[in-house]
């Protein structure tokens, strides 16, 4: 039983793209201060946040409620004929309940983007009726059909779009929602919902509509919506909310605004005491590879294995003997016979197919397994290659290969997967862009009107550093705090931005995730439409970990397809066939040249700072090679590791072992 005045159900994040203002840490933060035990995430059209907002809420004590305020069209989702965006949707709010109303809310949503789409993702009526099991429903706000249809001056068309949605929904399942945010039009509504909810005997639940966090947000709200609409604040036409009121609003306010209608108070505690789903992140949805007949992954792996490794090496000792009957115990035990094969598939199609694999990186270069199946080109153990960074029977956690292929032929590769595995089990995955220092500078100074030249320069003193912050650029920088200081508008200018700052932007297509299922990827994610038409995930690619579904880095490297070139050309012009797989590594001419520092082309080589690093060690092998790539990351360049490493590499300063 919930003990508490009231709980949020109507709720727009980050996530409701320059729209929602509320930072999903910081309204977990506020709900809980208000000790509110339940909250509702509500995004318009999509679920990009749902598994995050989860697992935060979880963490706090405070119970997530999955939704989405949905866009629902007049007519069928497959009609465009509507004018503009007013006319192509309605606005609904529907709540998991459970497991199946998650499920069902997946499919809602996938198919709003990927079957409705016009000006926004919508669904229509029909496939509410399908999809509608295991969700709770309110009519959501002025926008909803019911309210938008009695503001027309049409109580009876408002009273059969009631009777419809009550009827989709089970007994107590429909909910008429009433909101006061300080609108007329909000007071005009609220008596005829109320006698609409005594005549049909449909409850009433109040909400805020919370598009940010405070009152004092509505100032910068006002400026996210002319960055998502394109407009200046002077504009009139502008898109801009009617009143300050569309905040989180503690339960001792939402109680005294409807003090009148307190049943309404009472019913947002009743639908979340029936909202209970529980999502498990414990779980892995691993496709299954078809194996030839008497064959299980397992068995097929090993013959792989087997008969790769009598390739790779002129002799098996019973250090590489162990070192395999060890992997493929730990791969069975962990389930991933399969996983294996999947890569091992799509990467012998490339090279069958002449399309350039890279030799492989990160912790898969640490498998005798990866390395006797070609998914990876390096010998574990001539390096001394560590398989447990890969696979850790202590910490089941999926494997993660980052291949890189020809970055014009990359496509070639996902095509191959996506027709194998089937479209609807396959997808690229979704990255989410932020508002960064520099970039919501430029952003809210368009929108402010402020001369560009004037905001280019301010942007400008944002020093380059790795997660600069606004705030961390006013303290190291005179010349900012001088600006604030002396004039007004640069003062609101840093003012609005530090309170946009970091927030989520856009969506797009990341550069190299692919996700693969072992069945409908709908069953376990929602989906959504990309700029070129691609068919993409909504989750990102934290929570596609989460969740368990098998992702894989289909990575498109210019270096292999310019290497690739110059084998062909050579073969063209000298006849000579270059194979860049059994090149030796102990050409001394080459080791020269990158001492010089010429390395520019050189893939992990050629920043500025690699070369003056190629420079002062002097490379004379491999081993010093992959050394300097190791030290070349944040850590050991600002600590005085790298110097040292050079001065023992040298002869300068004694190597101390532990």
């Amino acid at each position: 039983m919930i003990h508490s005045h009231f709980v949020h159900l109507h709720v727009h994040t980050e996530y409701s793209l320059l729209d929602g203002a509320c930072r999903i840490d910081d309204l977990i933060e506020l709900a809980k201060k208000y000790r509110m035990p339940a909250l509702a995430i509500t995004d318009h059209g999509n679920m990009f946040g749902a598994v995050e907002f989860y697992e935060k809420a979880m963490k706090q004590g405070i119970k997530p409620i999955i939704g989405c305020e949905v866009y629902i069209a007049p007519g069928s989702r497959f009609d465009r004929k509507a004018k503009g965006i007013s006319d192509a949707a309605y606005h609904l709010v529907l709540l998991a309940k459970n497991k199946t109303g998650y499920k069902n809310l997946m499919q809602l949503v996938s198919k709003g983007y990927l079957e409705g789409f016009y000006y926004r993702p919508r669904i229509d009526k029909e496939i509410l009726k399908e999809f509608s099991s295991g969700l709770i429903c309110l009519s959501s706000c002025l926008k909803g059909e019911v309210a938008n249809l009695l503001l027309q001056g049409r109580p009876d068309d408002a009273k059969n779009a009631a009777k419809f949605y009550k009827n989709i929904f089970p007994q107590g399942d429909f909910f008429l929602e009433i909101q006061n945010n300080g609108l007329k039009e909000q007071e005009e509504v609220l008596k005829s919902l109320v006698s609409l909810s005594k005549e049909l005997d449909i409850p009433l639940v109040a909400t805020s509509d919370c598009h940010y966090l405070e009152k004092s947000d509505s100032k910068a709200h006002e400026m996210l919506l002319c960055i998502q609409t394109g407009t200046t604040r002077s504009d009139t036409k502008r898109m801009k909310f009617s009143s300050e009121e569309f905040y989180f609003r503690s339960p001792e306010e939402m109680n005294e605004l409807f003090k009148d209608t307190h049943e309404a108070i009472y019913n947002s505690i009743d639908i979340a005491e029936r909202c209970n789903l529980e999502l498990f992140f414990d779980q892995t949805y691993l496709p299954q590879f078809e194996v030839p007949q008497n064959e299980t992954p397992l068995t097929y792996l090993e013959k792989l294995c087997r008969e790769g490794i009598k390739k790779r090496y002129a002799e098996i000792t019973p250090e590489i003997e162990n070192r395999i009957v060890y992997e493929l115990k730990v791969i069975n035990k962990m389930g991933y016979s399969s996983y294996f094969l999947i890569v091992w598939d799509f990467i012998r199609y490339a090279k069958d197919h002449n399309i350039p694999v890279g030799p492989g990186r990160g912790s898969a270069a640490g498998s005798i397994v990866s390395y006797s199946l070609g998914i990876t080109n390096l010998d574990p153990i001539k390096y001394g290659l560590i398989f447990e960074r890969f696979l850790n029977p202590e910490r089941i956690s999926l494997p993660d290969i980052d291949i890189d292929f020809c970055y014009e032929r990359r496509p070639e590769v996902i095509e191959y997967v996506t027709k194998k595995y089937g479209a609807s089990n396959v997808a690229q995955i979704i990255t989410f862009g932020t508002m960064a220092a520099r970039g919501v500078l430029r952003d809210v100074g368009r929108v402010l009107d402020l001369p560009y030249s004037e905001v280019d320069r301010i942007a400008k003193l944002i020093p380059f550093e790795p997660d600069i912050t606004l705030e961390k650029a006013i303290k190291m920088e005179p010349e900012i705090r001088s600006l604030i200081n002396s004039k007004p508008e640069i003062k609101e200018l840093i003012s609005i931005a530090k309170r946009l700052e970091g927030l989520t932007r856009h969506a797009s297509m990341h550069a190299a995730g692919v996700v693969i299922s072992k069945d409908a990827l709908t069953n376990y994610v929602p989906l959504f439409r990309g700029s070129n038409n691609e068919v993409i995930t909504q989750y990102d690619m934290n929570a596609i970990d989460k969740i368990g579904l098998l992702k894989i880095d289909f990575l498109g490297l210019r270096t292999l397809t310019v290497i690739f070139n110059c084998i062909q050309i050579i073969k063209r012009t000298k006849n000579i066939h270059i194979d860049p797989d059994i090149l030796l590594m102990d050409d001394q001419e080459t080791y020269k040249t990158l001492v010089n520092g010429n390395a520019i082309g050189i893939f992990q080589l050629e920043s500025r700072g690699m070369r003056d690093l190629l420079r002062k060690s002097k490379p004379e092998t491999f081993e010093d090679v992959i050394a300097l790539i190791a030290l070349y990351r944040p850590g050991p360049l600002g600590s005085n590791m790298v110097d040292d490493f050079i001065k023992c590499k040298h002869g300068l300063k004694k190597i101390k072992y532990f």
